[in-house]
């Protein structure tokens, strides 16, 4: 390690000699609202850079409040006045709930990731997610690749390496330590990152870490940003507030004695050892693909596997030998679960388009232009999909022609979840604030339901709701539980005593519904009662939650998957855990049963597999 440090310490100063100087600023979490103090503060702080010194400006995540096309372009047009070159990568509030799937970030900025050389050093950017629904952060297995492969050219340069992330590289972003381990082979000496809204050092598995300061601070009055000064072999970042003197360094570091952040705390890595306590969970199928993976799997009879990947990739594989059958490339990373119809699958496209496809062959057979991402899960009933048109319409298609059957245009926000089929309606949620319900012949508009409040992150827009004995179910992610009666729309109930989020199933018989609650339990709530009524509950064991994986449940199993990969078998009788199985670090994304009432998993870090039990 000593003589890791010299060649390092001699590199860069052969590179940058001493006494020169590399000063940027740094600007995290603005929070931008079109128009309003954010915006203006936005404004002042380009004005207070253009008349000084930086060689660059690096603006790392939260650019926006709710990632809508209006505040990422108030936004843009404030970073288009800099005199200096700027680059820009993605928060979670650009990549959790984007209007345009992350389509409008790259139009306006490029790209989101970025790499540039500036006096010696590569500068590297990534996107740390989470991507279209609460969870953890990931970088995305295909962003992996590409930094390992550039990192690599730096190495053999002698490059010194700054990475720039929103997230830190630590708890909270799923794949961190793939992250750091990439970083630690390749001369990463610092990381810079946001998302905590203070300036701190931190401690990345021995890459020291800077967070820096948030736009807008609550103890003070004025905006402000950072600015961060390499000397030799140290960095010195301190923050600045509009129209006052720069304050003295926060954080002072050598960054060629990792030794001086050694008492900061680490993150633990994860723990697959409870995989040894359940013995008898197997894994029975075993795919990784080379991309993430944002779908769930759609399971096509019991010999074909179909999904789609973060790259534009929908691939068909057979279960038995793992082989590919057939792949479709659409333009722009798939969100939408494939589901399948009597000789069809239909799948959504951020691109704006509902398309059929023959599972046999991967011959596209229809497509329907919807004009917004599509990124909802459909179901299909009769060979007819029920499936939300992104934030235009709602749309019955006749799975074989490809037909519409009936559309209903009246929404104002993205539709993320899978809809709900009773007898004649059909129930949905949008991020629009409502909860809207159809007649399934016509598409004519029977009620919808909002719960109150004027906040568009409180709305059902990723969530499956369920229909029983004349009701509708749903939880929402402002903590509450929902009854309202099918027929009329009026709310029979509403529960917000348990921490409810956006995870939700029914029981086979339908007489309860499961929810996941964001600390350790599940819950089982009758749906036979006219008010909220509590059947029971379990402490499952794990820990801070807030996925939206749907539940799903046999008679003697409700099964949950969680944001760090692990899949819970929960028995409703006795109310016990049958068993755990952590399948990797990342969020599950959906789970799928089989006839035999085991179930198929995906991950978003590209993961997908069957678990079976041994007998």
């Amino acid at each position: 390690m000593k003589y890791y440090l010299i060649i390092i310490s001699l590199l860069f100063t052969f590179q940058t000699g001493f006494g020169q100087k590399l000063t940027f600023a740094l600007l995290t979490d603005l929070h931008v609202n079109p128009n309003s103090a954010s915006d203006t503060a936005l404004r002042q702080i380009v004005d207070e850079i253009n008349k000084a010194e930086f060689d660059f400006v690096v603006v790392t995540g939260d650019l926006t409040n709710t990632g809508s096309n209006g505040e990422l372009e108030a936004v843009s047009d404030a970073l288009k006045q800099l005199n200096k070159p700027y680059y820009v990568i993605p928060g979670n509030h650009e990549t959790n709930w984007s209007e345009s799937a992350g389509l409008q970030f790259n139009r306006l900025f490029g790209n989101d990731r970025f790499l540039f050389r500036k006096n010696g050093f590569l500068m590297i950017g990534m996107n740390t997610g989470p991507f279209m629904r609460m969870g953890d952060g990931l970088v995305k297995q295909e962003d992996l690749k590409w930094i390992n492969r550039e990192l690599n050219h730096a190495k053999t340069n002698h490059e010194l390496v700054i990475s720039f992330n929103h997230y830190p590289l630590a708890d909270g972003l799923s794949n961190w330590e793939s992250v750091t381990g990439i970083l630690k082979r390749n001369n990463c000496i610092l990381s810079f990152c946001g998302h905590g809204h203070r300036l701190t050092l931190l401690n990345f598995d021995g890459i020291p870490g800077i967070m820096g300061r948030a736009m807008m601070m609550p103890k003070s009055k004025l905006p402000g940003y950072n600015i961060a000064e390499l000397r030799n072999d140290s960095v010195y970042v301190s923050q600045k507030e509009i129209g006052k003197s720069k304050e003295p360094a926060t954080v002072k570091l050598n960054y060629l004695k990792p030794e001086s952040i050694a008492s900061l705390t680490v993150s633990k890595k994860p723990d697959f050892k409870i995989n040894d306590i359940y013995p008898d969970v197997k894994v029975g199928f075993n795919l990784e693909d080379t991309a993430s993976v944002f779908t769930g799997p759609c399971v096509v009879g019991s010999k074909t596997l179909i999904y789609g990947n973060s790259v534009g990739t929908i691939k068909a594989i057979k279960i038995a030998s793992n082989k590919v059958i057939w792949e479709k490339n659409v333009q722009g990373p798939i969100y939408s679960t494939p589901v399948n119809g009597k000789k069809v699958v239909a799948v959504g496209t951020v691109e704006g388009k509902i398309i059929g496809i023959n599972f046999k062959n991967g011959k596209e057979l229809w497509s329907v232009e919807v004009g917004t991402p599509v990124l909802a899960d459909g179901i299909v009933e009769n060979n007819k999909l029920y499936i939300g048109g992104g934030s235009t319409a709602f749309y019955k298609i006749n799975m074989t022609s490809g037909k519409v059957v009936w559309k209903f245009e009246g929404i104002a926000g993205l539709i993320q979840g899978q809809p709900a089929l009773s007898a004649g309606q059909v129930v949905f949620g949008a991020w629009d604030r409502h909860l809207y319900c159809l007649d399934k012949n016509t598409g004519q508009l029977l009620w919808k339901w909002n719960n109150g409040k004027p906040h568009l992150l409180y709305s059902p827009g990723n969530i499956t709701p369920a229909i029983a004995n004349g009701k509708v179910f749903l939880v929402t992610p402002d903590r509450c539980m929902t009854t309202i009666d099918l027929v009329s729309g009026k709310q029979i109930w509403r529960n917000c005593t348990h921490q409810v989020r956006e995870s939700m199933g029914i029981s086979p018989d339908k007489t309860q519904i499961y929810a996941k609650l964001m600390n350790d339990s599940v819950i089982s709530v009758s749906t036979l009662a006219d008010e909220f009524k509590l059947n029971w509950s379990i402490n499952a064991g794990f820990g801070y939650e807030h996925n939206p994986c749907a539940i799903v449940s046999t008679y003697n199993q409700v099964f949950i998957g969680t944001r760090d990969g692990v899949i819970i078998s929960i028995n409703p009788y006795n109310q016990i855990i049958n068993w755990k199985f952590k399948a990797g670090n990342s969020a599950v994304n959906k789970l799928v049963l089989d006839s035999k009432n085991m179930i198929y998993v995906s991950l978003t870090e590209g993961k997908i597999i069957y678990l079976k039990k041994n007998e």
